[in-house]
């Protein structure tokens, strides 16, 4: 999983503009101050989330999440943010948020419904964020949901409050922020994170709207997604990286993780989140190219098995036997 840096720059300098320190915080995640600024550079799942962690600890504010969302401007959002200025009503620019949301990150979904007049928008982050770091995934959803009532405001000029507001994370202590962020009805241990509008809140128009920057950005980001998404998927790195340094051998687990530098657990909990395993990956690669091998050379049916790494030919005829 990954995450567009203008969503790291703006946790981490709202963590600075109270009173965190920038350089320390950009030290304990490995990443420099110059490329905070580069908005085409992504950030990989551990370091994103821990850019949570770290900008929790050094603030001790346990609303971080909330009060960065007070100030979170469509510029977060990259390119999606430029089109959600060009839309021509609220509804229209949340939906572009939740149709291009992977191009910035694939570690938090968008989504929406319209029911009975009201617009309910959902704000999820991916379960094996939840998972490794329950409280940074909070801190995201917080800042996403408050976030979305000040870019509102900017798109419209107005402040526009939800009827309801429901986490699925418990109830702290106090509640106060919430109410005064949200100014609705706030329930915890929901079954999800959302917020329900009125439709008319939604349908306000938008006041930057236009027509032909909307259909630039749209094609750009349509475009991208195509070409990103593809490009990103951590199954295909190591697919290619099987194929360019092992060539016909398959290693083991072991062996890829470290020669990726990374460990064995890191590695699969990449993979996992992608629906994926090392096993069921490495046996794709193999069957095809044992196919190929095949289909393509005069190789003898023993010869391949050994350039493919099994240590019976037999073996392999039964693989080869199940494939076809």
């Amino acid at each position: 999983m990954y995450a567009h840096m203008p969503i790291i720059r703006d946790i981490l300098y709202g963590a600075a503009n109270r009173g965190a320190s920038l350089s320390e915080m950009c030290g304990k995640l490995n990443v420099s101050t110059v490329e905070l600024n580069d908005s085409e550079k992504y950030l990989d799942f551990d370091r994103a989330y821990k850019a949570w962690e770290v900008a929790m600890s050094a603030t001790n504010d346990k609303s971080l999440g909330l009060h960065l969302g007070e100030t979170s401007n469509p510029s977060i959002l990259g390119l999606i943010g430029h089109l959600m200025q060009s839309s021509p009503t609220l509804i229209s620019a949340f939906q572009r948020v939740c149709q291009y949301g992977k191009v910035a990150t694939d570690m938090f979904y968008y989504g929406w419904e319209e029911q009975d007049k009201e617009f309910t928008l959902t704000f999820q982050p991916a379960e094996a964020w939840i998972k490794v770091s329950e409280q940074s995934a909070r801190q995201a959803v917080e800042q996403a949901m408050a976030g979305t009532l000040n870019v509102f405001k900017l798109l419209v000029g107005k402040n526009v409050f939800p009827v309801k507001a429901r986490f699925q994370f418990s109830k702290p202590k106090t509640i106060g922020e919430y109410e005064r962020i949200f100014q609705s009805a706030i329930k915890f241990s929901a079954s999800r994170n959302e917020l329900v509008f009125r439709q008319d809140d939604l349908n306000i128009p938008v006041i930057s709207y236009d027509k032909s920057l909307q259909a630039l950005f749209d094609q750009l980001l349509t475009e991208r997604a195509e070409s990103f998404l593809n490009a990103n998927r951590f199954s295909d790195h190591v697919s290619t990286y099987l194929l360019k340094e092992f060539k016909t051998q398959i290693p083991s687990i072991e062996v890829v993780a470290a020669r990726m530098n990374m460990t064995v657990r890191t590695f699969q909990r990449k993979l996992t989140v992608e629906g994926e395993t090392y096993r069921k990956l490495s046996g794709r690669l193999r069957k095809d190219m044992a196919l190929k091998l095949i289909q393509n050379s005069n190789h003898k049916m023993d010869t391949i098995a050994e350039m493919l790494g099994y240590s019976e030919a037999s073996a392999f005829r039964r693989a080869f036997k199940s494939w076809s």
